[in-house]
């Protein structure tokens, strides 16, 4: 019997869609397309049985992910948080995003948020991975989040952000310093 070592069709997607988020945090505000899928094809390449998450608003998607044997939890205790920051009391509520310590500051939560690329407020971003500078429009969430983020980030600690338009990401590690236009 001969056993096949071929990545299956559902590996491969989820391998390339890992590879276009580990690039969007590498070079923050640069575009990356996913192959397919969007939000569920990175949370499919991200939740697994030994993580947790919050889910805010969308229950089908949160049955989605218990199906991986992933544990849905509150927001303060979430590795990986789907949500809508489209209000400043929706962004308020995102201020117990756990930041990590200082012994593990891989511990921080990361935020997964649906955003309109190209339309709205204007971002200045420096910071690791961005030659000089890079300016982006992102409309879609509210102004208050990125003063909450300031606030939130003591590097090593702080959380990761992708935002997420269809199948384009854009990733904003807690590196990233971002001035609001």
């Amino acid at each position: 019997m001969t056993l096949s070592l071929l990545p299956t069709a559902d590996d491969s997607r989820t391998n390339a869609t890992f590879e276009e988020m580990m690039w969007a945090l590498s070079r923050p505000g640069i575009i990356r397309t996913l192959p397919a899928g969007g939000l569920a094809a990175m949370a499919e390449s991200l939740i697994d049985r030994e993580c947790s998450f919050h889910v805010e608003d969308d229950v089908e998607f949160e049955q989605a992910l218990k199906r991986s044997g992933a544990r849905a939890v509150s927001l303060s205790e979430a590795d990986y948080v789907f949500t809508v920051i489209d209000t400043q009391d929706k962004v308020s509520r995102h201020a117990v995003l756990r930041t990590g310590t200082l012994a593990y500051p891989d511990e921080a939560a990361t935020l997964f948020a649906p955003a309109r690329f190209g339309f709205g407020q204007g971002l200045h971003l420096t910071g690791p991975g961005i030659k000089d500078s890079v300016t982006i429009a992102v409309d879609g969430i509210d102004s208050s989040f990125w003063q909450m983020r300031e606030r939130a980030i003591r590097y090593p600690l702080g959380f990761d952000v992708y935002l997420v338009d269809g199948d384009s990401i854009i990733g904003l590690p807690r590196s990233t310093k971002i001035e609001v236009l």
